[in-house]
C-alpha cells in the first residue's frame, strides 16, 4: 500500500503564506504541520504550494470535434498551466442533450483525462433536466453561438424552474440576439458592434425574470455594466482574455470569440472590478479552433473562440509577482470560489480536502508560446505574455507534472454535482 506523501514548502494556508509540511494518503490532505515524516517527502523549499485551480468552463472538443482538441491533450495542457480540474461544456458533435448522448461521452473519456473533470449536459426542455441526472452542471444558452444550442424564452423558463438547489449548477450563456445588430463584422471593432455589450446586459435582467430554483452561474461576463445587471443571488466569472485582451489588439480573427472582446475602457473596468472581489471565479472558455479554420475566408465566416486552458493561472500569478493582484483573491477566484461553486472538496488546502496541489515560483517567468502551451490547435492570442508556470502539480497527491514536464497520465476522475 502506499504511504504518505509529504509535500513541504512556502503553503498558502489560511489566506496566508507559512513554512509548512502537507500530508496527503488516499489522494486527500490528512495533515498540515510544520514537521511531517512520510514516504515520500517532496521538499520544495521557498516555492509556493497552493491549491490547484478549478476551471469551471472549457470545450475540450470531444466527441466530434477532435481535429481542435480533445480530452488528452486539453487536460494536460491543463495541467501543465496548474488547472487540476476542467468542467467540459456540451456543445460538442452529437451535442450532450440526452442521457445517451451524456453516458456515451462518460463511457468516452474515462481513462483518458490527466486531471480531474466535469461534465456539462445541455437540457433542451423541462423533462430533460431529470433525465440528465448525472451531469455535473447544465449549460443553457440564450444567443446562438457554436454548436446551435440556443432556447427559447418559453423553454428556457421552463428548464430553469425544473433545476434544483442542491443540485447542478446552472451556467448561462447570457446574450440577446434581440439585441445583435444586423451587418456584417469585418474585423473585432464589429464584431463588439454586431454583439454589443447592451445586448449582455438585457439578456441578464430578462434572466432575472426566468430563472428558477437552481443555482444561477453567468459565463463569460464582459463588462461591469453586465456585472451590475447579473440576477441577485447568482454566481460570475470572467474569462483571461476578456480581463487581459480588447479589440485593440491586433489579433484578427484570432481574437473572435462570444461575448466578443470589448473596448479597452471595458477591459480594464472590469479589471477593477475583479480587483474588487466583484466576480466571483476566473473560468477559461477554452474553446480551440485550428489556425486554418481562424485564418481561412473573412474574418465573419470564422469560428468564435480561443485557447485558454493553460495560462490562467500564470497569467494571474505574474501580475501578483508584478504587485498588482493579491495572492488571495487570486486564488480565491482560480482555485477556492470555483470549488465552492461545484460543491467540490477541492480548491483549498485543508485537511480532508483532495491533494490538488500547484508548486510554482513566481520568480521565475517566462513568454507564453503555443508550442511551450502544447495545445493541439496550435496557437494561443496571449503569445507573448508573461507567465508563472507550475514546477509541480499534483492530482489527489499523484504528480501529474514534475519539473515543469507531464508526469502522469489517465489519472482524472470525474467529479459529481453537490448533493448538499
Amino acid at each position: 500500500m502506499r504511504g504518505m506523501l509529504v509535500v513541504k514548502g512556502r503553503v498558502f494556508y489560511r489566506g496566508r503564506l507559512e513554512d509548512l509540511c502537507l500530508g496527503i494518503e488516499e489522494g486527500r490532505i490528512i495533515a498540515v504541520k510544520k514537521v511531517l515524516r512520510g514516504d515520500d517527502l517532496r521538499d520544495y523549499g521557498d516555492a509556493l504550494v497552493l491549491p490547484g485551480a478549478v476551471d469551471l468552463h472549457v470545450h475540450l472538443r470531444e466527441p466530434g470535434l477532435t481535429h481542435k482538441d480533445d480530452f488528452p491533450n486539453g487536460t494536460r495542457s491543463a495541467a501543465l498551466g496548474g488547472t487540476t480540474t476542467v468542467v467540459d461544456m456540451p456543445n460538442t458533435v452529437p451535442p450532450v442533450t440526452t442521457r445517451e448522448a451524456l453516458e456515451a461521452k462518460i463511457d468516452r473519456v474515462r481513462g483518458r483525462a490527466h486531471v480531474d473533470f466535469g461534465l456539462y449536459a445541455a437540457p433542451t426542455s423541462a423533462a430533460a433536466v431529470a433525465r440528465l441526472a448525472g451531469a455535473s452542471a447544465f449549460k443553457v444558452y440564450m444567443a446562438e453561438t457554436t454548436g446551435g444550442l440556443q432556447l427559447a424564452d418559453d423553454v428556457l423558463g421552463e428548464v430553469l424552474q425544473a433545476t434544483a438547489d442542491p443540485g447542478p449548477i446552472v451556467a448561462v450563456h447570457a446574450e440577446d440576439p434581440a439585441g445583435f445588430g444586423k451587418g456584417i463584422a469585418r474585423d473585432l471593432r464589429g464584431h463588439h458592434a454586431a454583439r454589443p455589450a447592451e445586448a449582455e446586459v438585457a439578456a441578464l435582467r430578462r434572466l432575472a425574470t426566468l430563472r428558477g430554483p437552481g443555482k444561477l452561474h453567468i459565463a463569460h461576463v464582459t463588462t461591469k455594466a453586465a456585472l451590475d445587471a447579473v440576477p441577485t443571488g447568482a454566481t460570475t466569472e470572467a474569462t483571461p482574455h476578456h480581463l487581459f485582451l480588447d479589440f485593440e489588439r491586433p489579433l484578427g480573427a484570432f481574437g473572435k470569440v462570444n461575448p466578443p472582446l470589448r473596448p479597452r475602457g471595458d477591459r480594464e473596468a472590469l479589471w477593477d472590478a475583479f480587483l474588487e472581489g466583484r466576480i466571483d471565479a476566473l473560468a477559461s472558455d477554452h474553446a480551440p479552433h485550428t489556425r486554418e479554420e481562424k485564418e481561412d475566408g473573412a474574418f465573419h465566416e470564422a469560428p468564435s473562440g480561443v485557447p485558454g486552458v493553460g495560462t490562467g493561472l500564470p497569467l494571474l500569478l505574474r501580475r501578483v509577482k508584478a504587485g498588482e493582484l493579491p495572492l488571495a483573491l487570486a486564488v480565491r477566484t482560480i482555485s477556492t470560489r470555483p470549488a465552492e461553486i461545484l460543491g467540490l472538496s477541492k480548491g483549498d488546502i485543508r485537511i480532508g480536502w483532495d491533494g490538488d496541489l500547484v508548486v510554482v515560483d513566481p520568480r521565475r517567468y517566462r513568454k507564453l508560446t503555443a508550442e511551450s502551451l502544447r495545445y493541439k490547435c496550435g496557437w494561443t492570442p496571449f503569445e507573448g505574455m508573461e507567465g508563472c508556470f507550475p514546477e509541480a502539480v499534483f492530482v489527489r497527491g499523484e504528480a501529474v507534472v514534475e519539473d515543469g514536464e507531464p508526469a502522469a497520465e489517465g489519472v482524472g476522475r470525474m467529479i459529481t454535482a453537490a448533493k448538499s
